[in-house]
Formats: structure tokens, C-alpha cells, sequence
């Protein structure tokens, strides 16, 4: 083959994992886990097919790639001969002429035998190579297509996981509402004529504690997950976050 595309750098992870998405009658997917469902079996299938015309198109170049191996050996074995045919000459000529080598002899059997053979495989590569083009570009197509769907199932698997997280932010919230409270009860008491010597102080340190556990509570940014999601959705349309 020309070597201008190979079938190793299509067949990603991505490509290799890309199986059907197991049938569940009772599973009702949204319009986006169902897009991503059918682009992943689409690109199952152009895999699939890009892997058939593959085998056909390696036997072919592997028989010319033996007729070249052997062209070269034969060529480098009467080159042999003939330096020791040219010794013989410039010499007296007393010793028996010599003859080809039994390994010369035998290379240029297996080169006649091959030649038909790598005449053949170069007259059919073009349309095996038109044939892996066609079904290369096909997987490449698929790829995109599951790739766009991918992205709308990670935008709904984030929708999913942010109830999650504003059931937990909502919960933290009121715990600092509760803080809050105490605070701004405290300020106004402090405010009041005949206030306490130590209500605004209270309340001055309650809004420090609040920022204070704002920081202690800060966490890094994990990537992870999000990785091993997108990673999952190339092949299983249903994953979560």
C-alpha cells in the first residue's frame, strides 16, 4: 500500500472499544444518549468493515514486499558469483570455471515462482487500496459523528451530576444562612442603645469563621473523573459522571 493511510492510526482505543450498545428494551434514553447509542454502532460497524478490506490489501502487498526481498537477494547473490567469476578470469584459470551457487540457484527458483504472483498483487492493489480508502474515510466520518454526540452526552451526564451538586451546595448554603443569622442578630443587638459590650466584637468574629471555613474548605480542580467519562462514552453511550 502507498503508506498514506494506516489502519494502525485509525484503530484507536476509541475505534477498537466502539461495540454496540447492549439492547435493553425497558431503557428509555433521551434524544442525546440515543444519538451517541446509534453513532457508536455506526462506527462498530465501519470498523468492522475497514478490518475486512484491510486483510486483503496486507496479503497483497506482502507478496509484492517478498518478490522485493527476494529481487534483492538474488541480485546480491550473483553479485557474489560473479565477483568470484571475475577472480577466476583474472587469474590463470587453472581451477574449474565456477559455477553459480547452489544458494543463487535456488533464490532465482523462488524469484520465478514469485514474480507471477507479485505481478498479480501489483495489478489488484489499486482497488484494494481504493477500497481501504473508501472505508477508512467511512470510520473517520463515524468518528466525528460519535464525537459530536459524545459531547451532548457529557453535557447531559454534567446536567445529571450538577442535581448533585446543588443538592449539596444548597445544603451548605443553609448551614451558613444559619450563620449568617446569628451574625446580622448579633449586629443588630450590638447596634442597639443599651447593647452588650461584646455583640459586635461576636459578630465580627462569627463573619471571620464564615470566611475562614470558606477557605479551609477549598478544594483542586479534578479532572479525572471528567476524563474517565469521555473516555467511557466512546463506548458506552450510558455512562455517568
Amino acid at each position: 500500500m502507498d503508506g498514506t493511510i494506516d489502519l494502525a492510526s485509525l484503530s484507536t482505543p476509541a475505534v477498537r472499544n466502539a461495540t454496540a450498545p447492549p439492547h435493553n428494551a425497558k431503557v428509555q434514553r433521551s434524544p442525546a444518549r440515543s444519538e451517541l447509542a446509534m453513532a457508536i454502532l455506526d462506527l462498530a460497524h465501519a470498523g468492522t468493515e475497514l478490518a475486512a478490506v484491510q486483510e486483503p490489501a496486507t496479503r497483497l502487498v506482502a507478496v509484492i514486499t517478498e518478490a522485493a526481498r527476494m529481487e534483492a537477494e538474488v541480485a546480491a547473490l550473483r553479485a557474489g558469483d560473479e565477483a568470484r567469476l571475475g577472480a577466476w578470469l583474472a587469474g590463470s584459470g587453472a581451477d574449474l570455471r565456477p559455477e553459480p551457487g547452489p544458494a543463487t540457484t535456488a533464490a532465482e527458483k523462488r524469484l520465478a515462482a514469485l514474480s507471477a504472483d507479485a505481478m498479480a498483487a501489483r495489478a489488484a492493489l489499486p482497488a484494494a487500496e481504493r477500497s481501504f480508502q473508501h472505508c477508512a474515510e467511512r470510520v473517520r466520518e463515524a468518528q466525528r459523528r460519535r464525537d459530536t454526540a459524545l459531547c451532548g452526552a457529557a453535557i447531559e451526564a454534567a446536567s445529571d451530576f450538577a442535581q448533585l451538586y446543588r443538592a449539596s451546595l444548597t445544603t451548605a448554603l443553609e448551614h451558613e444562612a444559619v450563620l449568617h443569622g446569628l451574625r446580622e442578630e448579633l449586629l443588630v443587638r450590638g447596634n442597639r442603645p443599651d447593647a452588650g459590650p461584646g455583640a459586635l466584637e461576636a459578630a465580627a468574629r462569627i463573619g471571620a469563621l464564615i470566611a475562614q471555613t470558606k477557605r479551609d474548605a477549598a478544594v483542586c480542580r479534578h479532572p479525572e473523573p471528567g476524563r474517565r467519562l469521555l473516555a467511557a462514552l466512546t463506548s458506552d453511550c450510558d455512562a455517568a459522571l
